[in-house]
């Protein structure tokens, strides 16, 4: 559990983004490739690529013992450590076409160990605002889990994750957390190619090599920025289509209302989001807002307590100096 780890967590946003936060008491998770660096997700794949190709050159070393065409073929490619890679990256790149264009990520920074930065926040997180300025809320980490089991029973997901970050210099925290879904998915790998070998038209069974994937390349994260803490809401929502729909009638299985994306503008595009917690009975575990360096930083701290006065969170000013 998250709130094992961090008791609290900050979520940094724009001045405008807090006051529809605050609002309308919901977070926006956005897709990956509209995020400041959605590359992140990309991130893992060369990894993947070594971790799987054991297996794929099992397959042709055993492949190479029994046909000669097949070894004739290798050879013309330029050997088998070369097709190894190229097939293996195949596969790797293939799965991550086969994730589909709906992961939403919503992010927070976890507490720190020094204290004038959980009063104050991030100075690298308030640069990202500009002359803008931000603003971070402060979520009762404990409470947040339990909205977010609400949120997975109300709507229909296909996955939905709720991790810190695993930072590319963390070896042994990757292998404890990563490593038994990793074997799934070199297991898997090694099913689907001799099935392939065996001219077996289905695929097999792809259950839990899926969740493994998505947890392996939505937590991973370089090492360059270990002082955030990152913790991450990642979330695939359904598409409740009319095939997704027959198969529930079939199964005679209950349908869960599907979670529409919806667009806002930033910097001129428009970019897909999703609202989480959008349910009126929701209310968000926010326990403070500090506002960011800004010229008019205490003017929008009174903004705040003026508008939410009935709520009760706390509004504080973060004590890191305005440089224009």
């Amino acid at each position: 559990m998250i709130s094992d780890e961090y008791r609290k967590l900050y979520h940094y946003t724009t001045w405008d983004g807090s006051i529809g936060i605050l609002k309308t008491q919901s977070l926006w998770a956005t897709h990956y490739k509209f995020l400041n660096d959605y590359t992140e997700l990309a991130l893992f794949r060369n990894r993947l690529v070594q971790y799987i190709a054991p297996a794929v050159r099992e397959q042709f070393v055993t492949l190479v013992k029994h046909r000669k065409d097949v070894k004739r073929e290798i050879e013309r490619q330029g050997g088998i450590e070369h097709v190894v890679q190229h097939d293996a990256m195949s596969i790797v790149n293939a799965a991550y076409s086969a994730t589909g264009e709906d992961i939403y990520i919503a992010s927070f920074c976890g507490e720190d160990k020094n204290e004038y930065v959980n009063r104050n926040g991030l100075l690298s997180q308030w640069r990202g605002y500009g002359s803008g300025g931000g603003v971070a809320l402060v979520f009762d980490t404990k409470k947040l889990e339990e909205i977010l089991k609400l949120e997975a029973e109300r709507y229909s997901y296909d996955l939905g994750l709720f991790a810190d970050v695993i930072y590319s210099d963390d070896e042994a925290k990757l292998k404890r957390e990563l490593s038994d879904g990793l074997k799934e998915i070199s297991a898997y790998v090694s099913r689907m190619l001799l099935d392939m070998s065996l001219n077996r038209i289905e695929p097999p069974d792809a259950t839990n090599v899926f969740p493994a994937f998505i947890k392996a390349i939505s937590r991973y994260k370089h090492q360059g920025f270990k002082e955030e803490n990152e913790v991450r809401i990642v979330c695939l929502p359904t598409n409740v289509d009319e095939e997704y729909l027959r198969i529930a009638k079939e199964r005679n299985a209950s349908t869960k209302p599907e979670k529409e994306p919806k667009a806002r503008l930033k910097r001129g595009k428009l970019v897909p989001y999703i609202d989480l917690f959008d349910s009126t009975d929701n209310v968000l575990p926010i326990e403070r807002a500090i506002i960011g360096p800004h010229i008019d930083k205490e003017l929008r701290a009174s903004f705040l307590r003026a508008m939410f006065r009935k709520s009760k969170f706390e509004v504080t000013v973060s004590d890191i100096p305005y440089v224009e």
